[in-house]
């Protein structure tokens, strides 16, 4: 085709929240017949096509209506019944404060009765908190690609065989969980084993962390449609990968559905991206592989009865669990951003705890400190610059994280030994702070070295 008949044409994409959602654009535009490039920005709404003659917004409204998208004219966007229906009013921000104040009030008194489980990625984050984060990515947008292939991959199926019992049609829905499950579970370790071969130091964990945990709020901000212009820094995928991986859905291969599956590990969704940071932040090929095995189990129920959910998470119940997940994870985001500065070196615990004598035993300080679950005690110590400080940790009771000590500023990280007493040697070159912490950053607050001149 002559290229001085093709025309380019800019229109405006109402409801959309992520790149999975210019993928399924894309995606659907491109079967039109006329249109040749489609190009869709979610963070500002636009679309640009390249066509042959003007496209038909009726047909293309046809096309998404269903994914709850609306097309209008660009140079129309602004009179669009859908131009501000993601704007939030005055009621939907006293909800938020509302859910925040009942999630805060919660934890603080399952905290008080000691009946509060961990919720920070195992001895990390809690793999029931995974699942439900699962849970919540299959009832957001990010599950709308993943779906959209399913439905595509079966139908081709089910086109080609008509003939087909119910539950043989079902064999390209098992393959493909079966695949994603799979293909999750392998990509999760082999994510987790790249981290361990870079060996990054603690204070780098932390920053990772906290690298992680900005884009747990960026999801959180964008599920509550708060400060909508932080959609563009949203880390995502190439888009070709995208394409490449949704073209697999019309070969006719049997192994088709089972490696299409496996390979939407690298589709774009904030919440898969998030955790495969943290599973490359945790540097374990064994904690790599349960958690993005949980997190598909999580997505599983969603994709295995994909009408009935859709429906079901649509309208009010998906307003409300939505609103509650953005809540829930953006206070999640802040608390382990918390503990990825802390992991980092960084120490902002105001309220410092009365630091525990030091005894000077044969020209060594002698620091004693016994690790419970996820408690130090004591957590704070006065040491004197220039001297050696032997640091003698009984671990026999720690959890999870609480079995490596780190010590950012010093490049120090250590296994307790479950059976004994692990010691700790440096000498402390100049006054100061030297906080410490688990692997996670997530123990007692405030614990470190005072460092204090001999003088």
């Amino acid at each position: 085709m002559d290229n001085q008949q093709l025309k380019k044409v800019k229109l405006k994409i109402h409801g959309m929240h992520c790149s999975s959602c210019e993928i399924l654009i894309e995606r659907k535009f491109k079967q039109v017949a006329g249109i040749e490039k489609v190009k869709v920005n979610h963070a500002n709404g636009k679309a640009e096509l390249i066509c042959s003659c003007e496209p038909d917004l009726h047909q293309l409204n046809r096309l998404v209506k269903e994914d709850g998208y609306q097309v209008s004219s660009w140079d129309e966007r602004s009179n669009s019944s859908h131009a501000v229906a993601h704007k939030n009013t005055f009621t939907d921000y006293l909800q938020i404060g509302w859910i925040f104040l009942v999630i805060v009030s919660l934890y603080y008194i399952l905290k008080q009765l000691d009946f509060l489980p961990a919720i920070s990625v195992t001895q990390r984050m809690s793999y029931s908190l995974i699942f439900v984060i699962g849970l919540v990515a299959a009832v957001s947008s990010c599950i709308a690609v993943v779906g959209g292939l399913l439905l595509a991959l079966a139908g081709k199926y089910n086109e080609a065989h008509p003939n087909l019992t119910g539950i043989q049609k079902f064999k390209p829905h098992i393959y493909f969980n079966a695949g994603r499950i799979a293909g999750y579970t392998v990509f999760g370790a082999a994510v987790g084993v790249l981290g361990s071969v870079m060996t990054l130091s603690p204070k780098v964990n932390g920053y990772l962390m906290i690298l992680v945990s900005v884009v747990m709020l960026m999801l959180g901000f964008q599920l509550l449609h708060l400060f909508p212009g932080l959609r563009r820094f949203s880390p995502k995928m190439p888009k070709f990968i995208s394409h490449k991986i949704h073209d697999l859905s019309t070969k006719e291969s049997r192994g088709a559905p089972f490696v299409l599956g496996s390979l939407t590990f690298f589709l774009p969704c904030g919440f898969t991206q998030a955790l495969q940071l943290y599973v490359l932040a945790s540097g374990d090929w064994k904690i790599g592989a349960l958690t993005m095995f949980t997190f598909s189990l999580g997505t599983l129920p969603a994709l295995l009865s994909l009408s009935a959910v859709s429906s079901f998470a649509k309208g009010v119940f998906q307003k409300h669990f939505l609103r509650f997940a953005g809540v829930l994870i953006v206070l999640l985001a802040v608390f382990n951003i918390n503990n990825g500065l802390t992991l980092a070196g960084y120490s902002f615990d105001f309220k410092q705890p009365d630091a525990s004598p030091v005894q000077i035993v044969n020209g060594k300080q002698i620091v004693k400190m016994k690790v419970s679950g996820y408690t130090y005690t004591p957590n704070r110590f006065t040491v004197v610059e220039g001297v050696p400080v032997e640091w003698q940790i009984d671990g026999g009771n720690a959890a999870g994280c609480g079995r490596v000590i780190v010590m950012p500023s010093l490049g120090i990280s250590k296994y307790l030994i479950p059976e004994g007493i692990t010691i700790i040697t440096f000498i402390p070159s100049r006054t100061g702070d030297i906080p410490f912490n688990c692997s996670m950053g997530m123990m007692t607050r405030g614990s470190g070295f005072t460092v204090i001149s001999r003088n």
